[in-house]
């Protein structure tokens, strides 16, 4: 569910993007088909862009200003979504799941809320109406009272008295909704709402949409021969009218100074129709922070790197554990080649409860267990990971520790023992580089085991916080198998 915000936030974050600058350059301009084209684009991308997956330059990525956004964005999803998902253990109810449930009940309840509010257009369309009339495929629904004028869909609701005074110019301007289809920007705007319903700009953004419609409208009403003055005054009269239908196109839709503001304006310069080209740019921007990117993550079965080949090959039932690293989790253990993520897919031993020797430790086997990645991977691991304790580096010691350990069938590590490797020709328990304090005596036998004790756990810990291994294998068989990994403490 972690996926619905991250989609949502995504969606958002390129309505916003795109409508901002479309507020500063284009609001203003008599380009009513052009505007309403562009919301309607910005709707579409905002909804379609954050699924798309692209393939960036790694110049592109490396820019400051791309690299350092996309680290932001991969950041915020990173806090959203757990590093680290162990598929076959229930799922922990965090905050991430209680938000996507808050998320999926406010798109919820947007949906509901706009289905009710159809509904109760269709029946108002019905209740009280004196008279209908259908015309080239478009219904008018005259009843009494003096309610707004609308339209939805192909049909028209008009009182008596507006149609009796004001008729003409009032279905003029509905059936202008009517004809450039603007009930389907709305269905396409609820969309949108839904999926961003906590976003304050996808509603301003829905106000200049519908503002757009009005615009269309009243310039289709005036290039029919109405009079601009008596159209003004209707618009003035119906301004104080109930709009019950906030769904619908409403006749009194919009501030109505606004309306008539944009009436008097003059014809806008077609040059300035290239201001919409600021789109251009600004999606290319939004595609690199916001898309998802098409590096695949690592994939590891049983220890091996494969492919996604060999992972749809697996049968469902033949797994036995799955584990998904993001993040610092992954890179941490497999470098950057996995900042993209890594999954461990462990699958049962071969016929384990047939194996006659599943209790055997191997000493030797044809294929002896190997960390995850190699031996390149497992010298990182530990360059990453390996401490010093601080008793060991006041009396400057280095030397080898030999960590002995079992790998298990699963790959899971026991029996973690750390012991001192003795130089050859050397009877001491460790090659001493320094003294205390610049004393000249060097540590007696007490302090040299508490060295020694500290110096064989910080080893032991090292190994025991260790992922699993691949594990062994013996004739086809996952099987148990020693190891004896060397670590050399060296004072830099």
């Amino acid at each position: 569910m972690e996926a619905l915000i991250i989609y949502s936030l995504k969606s958002a974050l390129v309505l916003a993007l795109l409508y901002l600058p479309y507020t500063l350059m284009l609001r203003r301009e008599r380009f009513f088909r052009l505007n309403r084209l562009t919301l309607l684009t910005i709707l579409v991308l905002s909804l379609v862009q954050p699924l798309w997956r692209v393939s960036l330059p790694e110049k592109v990525t490396q820019m400051p200003v791309v690299g350092g956004t996309q680290e932001l964005v991969w950041q915020t999803e990173a806090v959203i979504a757990d590093d680290i998902i162990f598929v076959d253990e229930a799922p922990a109810w965090g905050w991430q799941q209680w938000l996507a449930l808050i998320y999926v009940a406010g798109v919820a309840a947007v949906l509901c809320l706009r289905l009710w509010q159809l509904v109760q257009i269709r029946q108002t369309m019905r209740r009280g109406c004196l008279w209908r009339d259908r015309e080239e495929g478009v219904t008018v629904w005259c009843h009494v009272g003096t309610g707004a004028p609308f339209s939805w869909m192909r049909s028209i609701y008009i009182s008596a008295d507006d149609y009796n005074q004001n008729g003409r110019a009032i279905l003029l301007h509905e059936r202008a909704h009517i004809a450039c289809r603007h009930s389907w920007d709305i269905l396409l705007l609820v969309i949108a709402e839904a999926v961003q319903w906590w976003n304050p700009f996808v509603y301003l953004l829905g106000r200049s949409l519908r503002d757009v419609h009005e615009f269309e409208a009243d310039d289709h009403v005036l290039r029919q021969g109405v009079a601009l003055s008596d159209y003004e005054t209707l618009l003035a009269r119906k301004a104080l009218a109930d709009t019950a239908y906030a769904f619908a196109n409403n006749f009194n839709r919009s501030h109505i100074m606004r309306r008539i503001d944009m009436m008097k304006r003059p014809q806008s310069h077609p040059l300035m129709r290239g201001k919409v080209l600021y789109v251009v740019p600004v999606l290319l921007f939004t595609l690199v922070v916001t898309a998802a990117p098409t590096f695949e993550p690592l994939i590891f079965v049983d220890g091996e790197e494969v492919d996604r080949q060999r992972v749809s090959e697996l049968q469902a039932d033949s797994i036995s554990h799955l584990t998904v690293l993001k993040g610092v989790s992954a890179t941490s253990i497999y470098g950057q080649r996995a900042k993209s993520g890594a999954v461990e897919i462990e699958t049962k031993a071969k016929e384990e409860e047939d194996f006659p020797i599943n209790d055997i430790v191997f000493d030797i086997a044809e294929e002896m267990p190997e960390f995850v990645g190699g031996d390149a991977a497992l010298k990182e691991y530990i360059s990453h990971h390996l401490t010093y304790p601080s008793i060991i580096s006041e009396y400057g010691i280095q030397g080898r520790m030999d960590v002995s350990f079992i790998v298990e069938r699963d790959g899971a590590i026991t029996n973690v023992t750390a012991k001192l490797n003795r130089e050859a020709g050397s009877e001491a328990d460790a090659v001493i580089t320094g003294f205390h304090h610049g004393d000249d005596v060097q540590p007696n036998g007490e302090i040299v085991a508490e060295l020694l004790h500290d110096w064989a756990a910080s080893a032991e810990q090292l190994v025991k916080d260790m992922p699993r291994w691949k594990p062994a294998r013996q004739n086809g068989y996952a099987v148990r198998a020693h190891v004896c990994l060397p670590i050399r403490y060296r004072l830099q």
